[in-house]
């Protein structure tokens, strides 16, 4: 990820747009890779780019979304809407004090399981709500591995044969 892309997604966020225009504009850009080649091609003229994004971005009814798309086809920053997207959303939760987190496990944890797992993670970061993300890996063995940012949690067959393997090793 550039800094270019998390300023343009911190400004996308700081101009009000909101989520679920952002999902909107998401499902267009996905939907149309001509759109993205286009706008992002640096063989289409800065005038030309303009225009298209007049005619796409305008049923949106926001004009400082369309003024952000054409600084962004100005700058020849178009080819990196997915990273600003992700930035947008990352800010957003941020704003909000969504912790993000990632589950790593072997079986799905239950319900309760679950909300015992983001109720302690609110609890370390002092978060108001976590967004759990789910995936499955069987190389665990058993157990599961939480990861927020920069800090792991593994409580993992895996994890703990690696620690007590590290420990014979060092003695």
């Amino acid at each position: 990820m550039t800094q270019k892309a998390i300023n343009y997604g911190i400004v996308l966020y700081q101009l009000g747009i909101s989520q679920d225009m952002v999902e909107e504009i998401k499902a267009l850009v996905d939907g149309s890779p001509e759109l993205v080649f286009a706008l992002a091609n640096p063989v289409v003229s800065h005038a030309d780019k303009r225009k298209v994004v007049d005619r796409v971005f305008d049923r949106f009814g926001n004009k400082d979304l369309v003024n952000f798309m054409k600084t962004l086809c100005d700058n020849d920053g178009f080819d990196m809407i997915h990273d600003i997207f992700d930035e947008y959303e990352k800010y957003a939760r941020e704003q909000q004090d969504i912790l993000s987190a990632t589950l790593y496990y072997v079986t799905p944890p239950t319900d309760k399981q679950k909300a015992g797992i983001e109720n302690f993670l609110m609890k370390e970061y002092g978060s108001k709500a976590v967004q759990l993300s789910m995936v499955e890996k069987k190389e665990l063995i058993g157990g599961f591995v939480i990861r927020t940012g920069d800090r792991e949690y593994d409580r993992s067959i895996l994890g703990r044969y690696k620690s007590l393997r590290q420990k014979l090793v060092m003695r």
